[in-house]
């Protein structure tokens, strides 16, 4: 194996604190606060023409469906999971009409929440673009609202005709569904009320027999909620974010939810309550519970998890009678058919059905891709459910594919909102911010013969019997027949897939025995990733090219099967066969080009400046699981700060969107704050920190050890194609949260390291350049035993509109010096909030002799100082 591992890793975990709720109930409703809106004017509502599609179904529907709580009698699917016990099931036997069509209606951003379905064919849906849509049975706008963040919840449709939908923003919204006028809203209590770090609404909406709303939040509580008024009747105590739906058990008196807690020693994560809210037991798994419970025939509650188990708890005791593994984690929800089979998707890119009773699987059907979709199930037994591939899948009862459509085929191509069945058709959204109407047997009609996104059953889309590793794209999608042209300079990921007997192989790379083999030799970094699942390479600088301009990459070693197990973490395995397989690329060069970057020559002159976005981090499949949309929401703005366009120095700071203007501003708390190694070469860009970068993924913040992005800019400075990001950190150097990373299988059992890859969009400051703030005032550097500071006098900044901290470069190299600078900066201010000092937390033995010292204002330098370590 040709491998050179000339990086260092240091990986700090920080900004986590473990507070752990006791679970039970509370009745009070302290940092709360009801608003009754404005249902004359109904601001931020836009109404249109209504329509009602035409019914063509044996539903058998003129009586309602016969709900056993108050949801919308006459809707289809009027919440998550559809009806109270969250089986999926729908009584609608489809019959295909053919003025029924297939449309699509965009949104603002990726749709990453499921649709609900009024009586007159409505559907209700919100989005990542912060607003909430009421669309037409045929995909018009019937009327929408705009709330001041992120949509990732499902809404409610009860029988007073309201819908109830929650948002990131930290409130619950009542509407009439029938004119979008607002009702009333629900804050739910402050992060520093409970212990949390966010107050999101993700765990969409419940209803209870009495009419009260049961809906999670990110904050560690769950609400019980007065529909009619809007104010809180009881919350729960959880140990960490709900994301779960609880599943109401309507003959017991008793409900069920998954909490996302992670590590059994601080706590349960799948819970059973009263109708009061009062505690009646909790359990635990080796993994997160995202996934909303199914309540079976007898009452027992069956839940997939994070540690890749589908779990079956005893309805009085919380016992677990029995654990289905499957290859991956589980994020889907389960389904349940009328003749009383699970049906349960994985991460892993298969739907099991596995009998509620024993456990035991009756079939499985495979995918290419994870699979984060719940099943819809109609009343001829078929399964509805919307993959990682961008397609809608439909499978007989005996789990044949029936037939399947790729509706999108972009780079953001996941359907992690999962289908809702109506009188006329399927209804799903995507990460795309399409919003999807499919007609029942659409891909069955004569016109869609001809129809290239079809593809009929009964067997499965994929490769033959064999070992094979399959080039990845930075968006997650593996290929089969990979791409022609590369980058010279572009991170590559190479999955393992393994079939035998027509079903793929929980199949794990044998790093001893990896051979990779690059033609013309190129010196590159080489990782087999933590769950050993893919392989990244990454050249040191650029990919040598042969005569033809082509570089050829051959892959060779053992798998393993047959691991030992705890949860996702594996160890071990007997050899399974071999796999080689062999790539041939065209390096694509950059161009000349006349872009002129902006670079500042001192402290307050103007610097170019990027925007960051849409980051996407598909393998390992687990973590997009963990902040899907929170990735797809972050924002980050990149300054060039120093230096040449041949070796620059960057600086990152985190983002946000500003609540009035919608633009991407600086975010004044922010813990994301690094410093990247700029290369620029005839539209070739080189961005890489070595230690410093973080993400946010649930209640912590990770500093990565190596952090690259590559990727090539027009003329204009902007990206037509997304960046590739590759990222690497040592997980035992993690304090506390390692141990999480490790029994989640994301470190590699040999060389304890987290590999990561994925892509981000790169967009440029249309004003093409930013100087610091005016009123920085006089500016002092000093070197203390334990920090470099700057003292500030005379300023008029305010420091809560703007991201001030320190940046160090090494005066004898010009690199920026690496370490963890969020959660090490700390700013000082006078009571008036005006900044009086900013300093950052270091080790001195571990600085060079000289340092140049920049006070940062957001992205732009606003004063410089030179110091020697030599002194201390």
């Amino acid at each position: 194996m040709n491998r050179r591992l000339d990086t260092w890793f240091t990986l700090i975990a920080v900004w986590w604190v473990p507070v752990v709720a006791m679970v039970g109930c509370s009745d009070d409703d302290s940092g709360t606060d009801v608003r009754l809106l404005d249902t004359q004017n109904g601001d931020g509502v836009t109404s249109g023409d209504l329509f009602a599609g035409d019914v063509a179904t044996d539903s058998g529907n003129s009586e309602g469906f016969g709900y056993d709580v108050p949801l919308s009698p006459g809707s289809p699917w009027p919440k998550f999971r559809r009806d109270a016990r969250q089986t999926g099931l729908s009584p609608i036997k489809p019959v295909d009409d053919p003025t029924h069509s297939l449309w699509s209606f965009p949104t603002g951003k990726g749709v990453f929440s499921s649709p609900v379905i009024g009586e007159d064919g409505t559907i209700y849906i919100g989005s990542a673009d912060r607003t909430f849509y009421a669309l037409t049975a045929d995909g018009q706008q019937r009327w929408s609202y705009p709330t001041g963040e992120i949509i990732d919840s499902a809404a409610l449709l009860d029988d007073l005709g309201h819908v109830y939908v929650g948002s990131g923003d930290g409130r619950l919204y009542a509407f009439d569904a029938a004119t979008g006028d607002p009702l009333w809203m629900f804050e739910a209590d402050s992060p520093t009320v409970t212990g949390a770090f966010i107050r999101w609404f993700e765990g969409n909406v419940a209803i209870l027999p009495d009419g009260t709303l049961v809906v999670p939040n990110d904050n560690w509580r769950i609400y019980g909620i007065d529909r009619n008024t809007g104010t809180q009747k009881w919350a729960v105590s959880m140990p960490e974010q709900t994301w779960s739906l609880p599943a109401i058990d309507v003959a017991h008196n008793r409900w069920f939810v998954g909490n996302n807690n992670f590590l059994p020693w601080l706590g349960d994560n799948v819970f059973a309550f009263d109708f009061s809210g009062t505690s009646l037991w909790g359990a635990s798994t080796l993994g997160t519970i995202s996934a909303s419970p199914v309540v079976v025939a007898d009452g027992a509650a069956i839940v997939g998890s994070f540690d890749g188990f589908v779990h079956r708890f005893d309805a009085n005791t919380g016992d677990s009678a029995w654990s289905v593994p499957t290859r991956d984690h589980i994020y889907a929800s389960p389904g349940l058919t009328a003749d009383n089979v699970l049906i349960q998707p994985s991460g892993d890119g298969t739907v099991y059905a596995v009998s509620p009773d024993t456990g035991v699987t009756l079939w499985a059907y495979d995918t290419l891709e994870p699979i984060r979709s719940s099943p819809a199930i109609d009343g001829n037994g078929r399964i509805y459910v919307g993959s990682g591939e961008g397609r809608l899948f439909v499978l007989e009862p005996d789990g044949k594919l029936r037939w399947a459509i790729r509706l999108t085929d972009g780079d953001r191509n996941d359907f992690n909102s999962s289908p809702a069945l109506g009188e006329s058709g399927i209804v799903i959204a995507g990460e795309s911010g399409e919003i999807w109407h499919v007609p029942f047997d659409y891909c069955l009609r004569p016109e869609a013969a001809a129809d290239s996104r079809c593809w009929l059953g009964p067997g499965e889309d994929l490769p033959e019997d064999g070992a094979s590793l399959l080039f990845v794209t930075p968006f997650g999608t593996p290929k089969p027949v990979p791409p022609p042209t590369i980058l010279v300079h572009q991170p590559l990921a190479f999955q393992l897939f393994v079939r035998k007997n027509n079903d793929t192989q929980l199949a794990l790379i044998d790093n001893n025995t990896l051979t990779v083999e690059i033609d013309p030799p190129t010196t590159a970094f080489i990782e087999v990733s933590g769950d050993r699942r893919f392989v990244t390479i990454v050249p040191k600088n650029a990919f040598i090219a042969d005569n033809a301009e082509q570089v050829r990459i051959k892959l060779s070693g053992n798998y393993l099967l047959d691991p030992e197990r705890t949860g996702l973490a594996t160890t071990g395995g007997t050899f399974g066969g071999t796999f080689q397989s062999e790539f041939l690329f065209t390096l694509e060069y950059g161009k000349s080009s006349e872009l002129a970057l902006l670079i500042p020559d001192g402290p307050g002159s103007p610097g170019a400046v990027w925007e960051l976005s849409r980051l996407a981090a598909p393998l390992p499949t687990l973590l997009p699981s963990y902040n899907q949309i929170g990735f797809d929401s972050l924002h980050y703005l990149l300054g060039l700060v120093e230096g040449t366009p041949e070796k620059a120095v960057g600086w990152v700071i985190g983002a946000k969107t500003d609540e009035t203007s919608g633009k991407v501003v600086p975010d004044p708390t922010s813990k994301a704050l690094f410093p990247v190694e700029f290369r620029y070469e005839n539209g070739l860009v080189w961005a890489e920190s070595h230690g410093g970068f973080t993400l946010e993924v649930l209640s912590a913040t990770l500093a990565f050890s190596e952090f690259r992005m590559r990727g090539k800019l027009t003329s204009k400075g902007v990206s037509t194609d997304p960046f590739v990001v590759s990222v690497q950190t040592h997980c035992g150097d993690i304090p506390f949260f390692g141990v999480f990373l490790k029994g989640l299988g994301l470190c590699h059992p040999n060389t304890d390291i987290l590999d990561a890859f994925g892509a981000i969009l790169w967009t440029r400051d249309p004003k093409g350049g930013t100087t610091a703030a005016a009123g920085l005032g006089k500016v002092t550097f000093n070197l203390t035993e334990t920090s470099v500071v700057a003292t500030v006098t005379d300023s008029t900044a305010p420091a809560d509109k703007h991201r001030f901290a320190l940046l160090l470069v090494d005066s004898d190299t010009d690199l920026p010096i690496p370490f963890s600078y969020g959660p090490n900066t700390t700013v000082k201010t006078n009571e008036f909030g005006k900044l009086t000092e900013v300093s950052v937390t270091v080790n001195i033995g571990e600085l060079p002799t000289n340092v140049r010292v920049w006070l940062m204002v957001d992205t732009s330098p606003g004063a410089m100082g030179h110091l020697t370590t030599q002194d201390k």
